[in-house]
């Protein structure tokens, strides 16, 4: 069961995927996701990068989603993910041992787009980015990049980026660094 403390955190992650601020989840949320961050790389709706790294990537995450709603929550009547459903499909998957190998993969898609200069490590700016896309206040990233670059090197390597994610999904201490790793909760 989710505690108080991941819900807050998932209320966080909710907001950063309802591009268009409704309030709920649709596709199209999915979709301008996909067109932000395409154009941190100049990559056009219809073209092979653009198809097969972004676009299948959401559109995956997004019916991985609405099925397992619709499956182990037998609801889902419409098009939409309202805040419950967010919270019950984390309920699903945080206890799935397999959803670990999808959180790997998420990494992977996020540093093959953000990764601008394509050196396996995000710095400050490609942060920066990640930030914009996703609507969070770039007031905060000096403060959550210090916090979540533990070698103190200046970049994020993969690694750093997927045990800070899988901190900010798990942990029930709001004391660790990856917590933060959007901002404040």
């Amino acid at each position: 069961m989710l505690t108080a403390f991941q819900k807050r955190k998932l209320m966080k992650l909710f907001s950063m995927y309802d591009a268009q601020n409704l309030g709920v989840l649709k596709l199209a949320d999915f979709e301008q996701l996909a067109q932000r961050l395409a154009a941190l790389r100049g990559w056009k709706p219809g073209t092979p990068a653009y198809e097969n790294n972004l676009s299948q990537y959401l559109l995956l995450q997004w019916n991985r989603m609405r099925a397992a709603i619709k499956q182990k929550l037998h609801h889902a009547k419409d098009s939409c993910v309202s805040l419950e459903e967010w919270f019950a499909y984390y309920n699903i998957v945080l206890n799935d041992k397999t959803y670990q190998e999808e959180l790997k993969l998420l990494t992977e898609a996020v540093f093959y787009v953000v990764d601008a200069d394509e050196s396996g490590q995000l710095d400050k700016g490609e942060w920066t980015a990640l930030f914009r896309v996703y609507n969070l206040p770039v007031i905060y990233v000096d403060e959550t990049f210090a916090r979540i670059d533990r070698d103190g090197d200046g970049v994020l390597s993969k690694e750093e980026v997927l045990s800070t994610f899988q901190v900010f999904l798990y942990s029930n201490e709001p004391e660790q660094a990856g917590n933060y790793m959007f901002g404040p909760i």
